[in-house]
């Protein structure tokens, strides 16, 4: 009687991220965030919420396509399109709306949830730096698939639990109800993507993986 319990263990020590479903269905969970936060920003007229939403949104979509069509360059080049877009985003966030505009003093002024929201915004710009740097400019130029991606883990990790620490803060702000509910929406928006980032290089790793034991099975063969 064959023996069903290795594969089902194997199964079970499979990491979410490799699951396609789940990667199907965090494309679609940017893809609706994203269209209820470019709703938001249509409404307060923010062009340039309005191009940054639209262009998470197309490179997502964009991104899931090209991997499911099995076009791995065009998929690597999108998740840096997506990273790039990410920084900019929250460098624009940090940079120009908080500190250039004087709405740093206004968030001083809220107290600790304004303090927090500061130093998390700003966290979340450092550790999407540090992933974007790690990923493209030292793992792929120099190995092609990174093999050693436990610092982008850890700043992954870091960066769920900033958007976590952005949810609260940004919740206990005071501001109006229209303001906090596109605020969340747009951080949605970038976990989901996040999420959709991670899934895909996982599939990479694996595929990655799966090539080196091949080519060890044919060195072996006589």
């Amino acid at each position: 009687m064959a023996d069903n319990s290795l594969p089902k263990e194997k199964e079970k020590r499979e990491s979410i991220f490799l699951k396609e479903r789940f990667m199907a269905a965090a494309c679609i969970f940017a893809a609706a965030a994203g269209l209820v936060s470019l709703v938001f920003c249509i409404r307060a007229r923010d062009a340039f919420a309005v191009f940054e939403t639209l262009t998470k949104l197309v490179t997502a979509v964009a991104m899931y396509l090209a991997f499911r069509s099995f076009k791995w360059d065009v998929a690597k080049g999108l998740m840096g399109g997506v990273l790039f877009c990410l920084l900019y985003q929250e460098a624009h966030l940090v940079l120009a709306q908080l500190w250039s505009e004087q709405d740093f003093d206004v968030y001083l002024v809220a107290g600790v949830q304004g303090s927090l929201y500061l130093a998390a915004a700003g966290m979340s710009c450092l550790m999407t730096a540090i992933i974007t740097l790690n990923h493209f400019f030292i793992n792929y130029s120099t190995h092609g698939n990174p093999k050693d991606v436990i610092l982008n883990r850890i700043a992954i990790i870091f960066k769920f639990a900033v958007y976590l620490l952005l949810f609260a803060a940004n919740s206990r702000l005071g501001l109006s109800a229209s303001l906090l509910l596109r605020n969340a929406v747009r951080y949605l928006t970038d976990i989901a993507l996040l999420l959709l980032l991670v899934s895909i290089e996982s599939q990479f790793d694996s595929f990655n993986a799966l090539r080196q034991e091949l080519l060890g099975l044919k060195r072996k063969s006589p």
